[in-house]
């Protein structure tokens, strides 16, 4: 897992970049001018300085498409600014300067809340079987096809329309749900998440297995 830095100050940025090596979180810097490879693995967080006098970039929606939690780190802490950036989607605020120990405590729980990586990888095969590295369930068509489509694109988030044609027409909401009970019925650390107006995300990897 690693965590995106966007737009920070660089003191935000060193702060970040030290709370990340504590709880053993690879760390990447977008901005404008680079555009570096993403560590292996998904991305738990992200952080974007949000000004309160213009534009911050790509929409919010754009960015949670890459996967993980969106937290906006604000110049200042007001009710106003806060109800401003929550309802713009992200899911957390914090205020610059950032502080180190409030920086560990939320990369922690947030760690914490999202299952290790080997417990997410789920194989597919060719009979129509889902399994983990525990159990194993069958799967529908449907079921399949929605898993393939998510698992393609991995740590973003699909829309409805898409999923409705990988499923064959089946309401996606009913396939998802079924999908998610069987995850737990095979003690899979995949998750399978519907984000509001947009979409669904799969947290995991599915690999597939020919027969």
């Amino acid at each position: 897992m690693y965590a995106l830095a966007q737009s920070l100050a660089p003191a935000d940025l060193e702060v970040l970049a030290d709370a990340c090596a504590e709880v053993g979180l690879a760390l990447r810097v977008a901005d404008a001018e680079t555009d570096q490879a993403a560590p292996p693995g998904a991305r738990l967080v992200s952080f974007r300085r949000v000004a309160a006098d213009g534009p911050d970039g790509p929409s919010v929606e754009e960015l949670k498409r890459g996967g993980g939690y969106a937290v906006a780190v604000l110049d200042r802490i007001s009710a106003t600014e806060v109800l401003a950036a929550v309802s713009r989607g992200y899911g957390f605020t914090l205020a610059s300067p950032l502080r180190r120990a409030r920086l560990v405590e939320t990369l922690g729980y947030l760690k914490n809340v999202t299952p290790p990586e080997n417990t997410q990888v789920l194989t597919l095969d060719g009979r129509g079987t889902l399994s983990s590295p525990a159990k194993s369930s069958p799967v529908t068509d449907a079921e399949a096809g929605l898993l393939r489509l998510l698992a393609g694109r991995p740590g973003q988030i699909v829309s409805r329309e898409e999923l409705g044609e990988a499923t064959g027409g089946e309401d996606v909401n009913k396939v998802a749900s079924v999908l998610k009970q069987k995850f737990l019925d095979i003690d899979s650390g995949a998750k399978l998440l519907k984000i509001p107006h947009l979409g669904f995300r799969l947290v995991g990897t599915v690999r597939e297995e020919a027969n």
